[in-house]
């Protein structure tokens, strides 16, 4: 059976990194949910529920896997399991990307205070297995990588815990909140704040964002903002609207299917104790008070409680998990993109999907000015040729090395 090009699709990935046309998963976050007004002050309901939440999904398993970071998420989600689970055999796994900062360091100490395993897993490059990464969604998408931890997961057990969902719940955002309210004012409407919250997203896309598509992909920024017009026109707090859109933006339709069909390709359990919607329910509802402090620009104000309870000592500021695309570029990725996105027969350009004008001038943004916007960009597009090659040309096998 012959795929079909969905435009819509490729459009929507290229400018937001997910399709928010696609039927999400579990429940979206609702206006209402953050009207509730509930409050945890000392965090003892929101560590009562979580715990609850691992008992449901895990039963009666005896061996876990943790995806570790250095970060309060997954040091929490381990805490809690171990507190839940003490006789448990509990194996934590902490991926390093080369070039990259290395939380490993700080991952092993809390490991070994939890009485559980650990081994450093080096992460490859994300040009180079780039048909891997495609192979995973069978989507144009390349933030895929998580896949290297589950696949390695599987040879120590069938579930693996992760932190997913934390920052959407219970405020971790704390860079895009910051920018967020310097943007926006009391008297915008909600266009404004769309487009400020598109800005808090902006490696996302790129200023001539319309002349990167090519005549094929009808680009036209009012479709991307009433995709978001519904969490910004409603009546809550400005960063309410913002934790409504980080909820039901990227959480519902890029993280959880990704782990979806990561967990079916390597048939391992991937569970995170804050995606439940008792806990999603409750977290949503606390008051910003509880999430995120103005003052300090600290956020998920009562996971750290939590944490302290549990003598947790963590990395404070929000690092993520990702590759250093500069290291990686300067490494093989520049190779790569000339050889598969830079000659005139490539398909992005022969099927009129890519502006090749736009993408030479890409190039020379990257080399000369070191613009990491464009160099998103020009990943994205190298991950939109190498899923044509894989589903439409078979030219390309999954488990290629470019």
């Amino acid at each position: 059976m012959k795929k079909k090009l969905d435009q819509k699709l490729i459009r929507n990935i290229l400018t937001m990194r997910y399709n928010p046309e696609e039927k999400p998963l579990i429940f979206p976050a609702q206006i209402n949910d953050f009207k509730l007004n509930n409050r945890d002050g000392d965090g003892r309901i929101t560590e009562k529920l979580l715990k609850n939440s691992l008992h449901r999904q895990i039963g009666s398993n005896n061996s876990f896997v943790v995806s570790l970071s250095g970060g309060i998420d997954s040091s929490l989600s381990l805490a809690l399991l171990r507190d839940s689970f003490p006789d448990s055999d509990i194996f934590a796994i902490c991926g390093v990307f080369e070039g990259s900062f290395d939380e490993s360091v700080y991952a092993k100490k809390i490991a070994k205070k939890f009485d559980t395993k650990f081994k450093i897993l080096k992460m490859g490059s994300i040009f180079s297995n780039m048909p891997e990464i495609i192979s995973i969604t069978q989507k144009p998408k390349w933030n895929t990588y998580t896949h290297i931890i589950s696949r390695e997961a599987k040879t120590f057990g069938d579930v693996l815990i992760t932190g997913d969902g934390s920052d959407e719940i219970f405020g971790g955002y704390t860079f895009r909140y910051s920018k967020f309210n310097n943007l926006t004012s009391s008297k915008d409407n909600w266009k404004k704040k769309t487009i400020n919250y598109l800005d808090c997203h902006n490696r996302d896309w790129i200023p001539d964002q319309k002349k990167m598509f090519g005549t094929r992909i009808k680009f036209d920024w009012n479709d991307i903002y009433n995709y978001l017009k519904p969490y910004f026109k409603n009546d809550l707090k400005s960063l309410q609207q913002v934790m409504l859109a980080d909820f039901n933006g990227k959480l519902l339709h890029d993280f959880l299917p990704s782990n979806h069909v990561i967990s079916k390709k390597y048939d391992i359990s991937i569970i995170s104790p804050f995606i439940n919607n008792d806990v999603s329910k409750f977290g949503l509802s606390l008051p910003l008070s509880q999430k995120f402090d103005r003052n300090t620009g600290k956020g998920k104000l009562v996971l750290r409680t939590i944490s302290d309870r549990y003598g947790i000592s963590y990395i404070d500021e929000k690092r993520g998990f990702s590759p250093s695309l500069w290291f990686d570029w300067k490494k093989s990725g520049k190779k790569i993109c000339e050889k598969y996105i830079l000659p005139n027969d490539c398909y992005v350009f022969k099927k009129n999907l890519i502006n090749q004008d736009w993408v030479l001038t890409a190039f020379d943004k990257v080399n000369d000015d070191g613009d990491i916007r464009y160099l998103n960009r020009l990943v994205s597009i190298l991950a939109l040729e190498i899923w044509y090659r894989i589903f439409f040309t078979n030219e390309i096998n999954s488990k290629k090395q470019l």
